[in-house]
């Protein structure tokens, strides 16, 4: 039994596939992106003119659900790589009027007067990957790459954790509530 599956590749996409496998995409909008695929195991990646071939032989179901899985990170990186997403976090508080700030020199982004505290609350994440813009209250993560936007936008809420207080009443934070492609809304919160 062989499990084929071939992932088109737009005609403004390009595609590198490098021994590993690592895969580096790069469009109009967005790259050079590359994923590290080094922990699959019994899925065979190459390339076909403009198209990625994956397949197996005699595969289990978990080898099956890998190379699904493996397939829509790559059709969200060629997505945006064509047009970037947009991560859009609320800065929320009531008691002490916190900020964000980035800083791409540090490679940080710092909550600043976050309840009070005179020492801000840091994250790093990696500016070549990742654009911060802040306007008011908003904060826009905004890259090519939706696990590593995803991942920066989860850390910025993480560390904006309240211990020992009533978390009903304490409820400042950086919450992100909408998710763009471009001008496209893929999830909010209303």
């Amino acid at each position: 039994m062989l499990f084929r599956k071939e992932l088109e590749i737009p005609e403004d996409v390009s595609v590198k596939l490098e021994e590993g496998p690592y895969i580096t995409i790069e469009g109009p909008n967005g790259g050079p992106v590359t994923k590290d695929f080094s922990h699959i195991r019994g899925i065979n990646i190459t390339k076909e003119g403009k198209a990625l071939i994956f397949q197996a032989y005699f595969p289990r179901n978990s080898v099956i659900s890998l190379a699904n899985t493996i397939i829509n990170i790559l059709k969200n990186l060629i997505k945006g790589v064509q047009t970037k997403y947009k991560y859009v976090s609320k800065i929320c508080y009531s008691h002490f009027p916190c900020s964000v700030e980035a800083r791409s020199n540090k490679k940080e982004i710092h909550v600043v007067n976050f309840l009070g505290e005179r020492a801000p609350r840091v994250i790093e994440y990696d500016p070549d990957r990742v654009s911060v813009e802040i306007e008011g209250d908003d904060v826009f993560l905004i890259g090519s790459d939706k696990e590593i936007l995803g991942q920066t936008a989860a850390n910025l809420k993480k560390i904006c954790h309240i211990r020992k207080k009533d978390p009903r009443i304490y409820q400042d934070g950086v919450y992100l509530y909408k998710i763009l492609h471009g001008d496209e809304i893929l999830w909010e919160i209303k």
